[in-house]
């Protein structure tokens, strides 16, 4: 009743718009006008409750791939105002299942000295979960509980993430009766250098305090990140471990049951643009070789500037890592460095960071 009573006052604000155009025209508007107008407006109607239903019905098939986890930790934040009045020293946070027989991906911060994991589906079935593997640096963790014939979220192709895309964010926000709360949002830009090691994509999706390790999502149900961090006293501000980033961690797990990163023995430094954020083509500065670096003393020196590796340019640590997350050690690179006004390239062999 109330659709169709919308439905009326929408018709009645059209007959009303038509006579007052009609009264300022020469010409009245015909009946085929004003029933043209009408079938819009229902279409509209129409089309809008089709994607509140689609919304809706995709939430819901995506909860069954999202879990809450919680576990006892007597160290991590203590003096934490939220988490010290939770009883027993309890923190929790979010998860999503990436295969049917029981792997879940979370941040690494949400399960970082736990004493003990356990995992709430959506149906509120409990289950003690165990670490596999999980890696401070990229802040993922994965955890595993013994389940099978799960259904786990499908990553999205990099190549499909863009900024503007409607993307939907499902976690425990805040406390854990809040479990599998949804709320909608755009990818607002990519490659966003939260902190000098990965960029993140960033979202106006609300992330809050145990949200953190849940899925973002995409209106094709594909995943697209994994919620990580928010600005508590700005609006709108949200990040997440991109899709290529969480691909890369899981990739490396299966393969070689860590993350085999790539090292070149060399310490730079940003300039103060990169640091600000500010676009610049300057690349990483020189600061000092390790003892086992890829390039010699006679070849580099303190105050040369990488450039690029293999023509992508380096202009911030960011960027640097995530070029060498492309590699594996053992592949050959080209690093491209500048002395004062002059250019040379330098072919090394990487490492394997120590």
């Amino acid at each position: 009743m109330k659709k169709i009573a919308v439905l009326i006052t929408m018709i009645a604000i059209v007959f009303t718009q038509s006579f007052t155009v009609f009264a300022e025209a020469t010409t009245a508007p015909t009946q085929q006008s004003i029933q043209e107008l009408v079938r819009n407006v229902v279409e509209e109607m129409i089309e809008q409750e089709n994607e509140d239903f689609r919304i809706a019905k995709l939430i819901d098939e995506i909860n069954q791939s999202v879990v809450a986890v919680i576990g006892r930790n007597k160290t991590y934040r203590q003096q934490d105002y939220i988490y010290s009045k939770m009883p027993n020293n309890l923190q929790h946070g979010s998860g999503v299942i990436v295969s049917s027989n029981g792997q879940i991906i979370t941040n690494n911060h949400v399960v970082k000295d736990m004493e003990e994991i356990y995992v709430v589906m959506y149906d509120g079935n409990a289950y003690r979960a165990q670490l596999l593997y999980s890696d401070d640096e990229i802040d993922l963790a994965l955890i595993k509980i013994n389940k099978d014939n799960l259904k786990p979220v499908e990553l999205e192709s990099v190549d499909n993430v863009k900024v503007g895309n409607t993307v939907i964010a499902i976690g425990t926000p805040l406390y854990f009766s809040y479990r599998n709360s949804a709320s909608r949002g755009i990818i607002s830009g990519l490659n966003r250098p939260v902190d000098q090691t990965y960029t993140y994509l960033q979202t106006d999706a609300s992330i809050n305090p145990g949200n953190s390790g849940g899925p973002l999502i995409n209106m094709e149900g594909r995943l697209v990140g994994i919620n990580t961090l928010g600005y508590m006293y700005y609006s709108g501000m949200n990040f997440a471990i991109p899709v290529e980033n969480v691909s890369y961690f899981l990739e490396h797990y299966k393969q070689f049951g860590r993350i085999k990163r790539c090292y070149t023995g060399i310490q730079f430094e940003e300039n103060w643009a990169a640091m600000l954020g500010i676009p610049t083509t300057q690349g990483l500065r020189v600061v000092t070789l390790r003892n086992d670096a890829v390039v010699s003393s006679s070849e580099i020196q303190e105050g040369d500037m990488l450039e690029a590796i293999d023509g992508i340019r380096t202009s911030s640590i960011a960027a640097y890592n995530e070029i060498l997350k492309k590699h594996l050690p053992g592949d050959e690179v080209t690093l491209t460095f500048s002395r004062e006004d002059k250019s040379f390239d330098i072919k090394v062999i990487l490492k394997e960071r120590p």
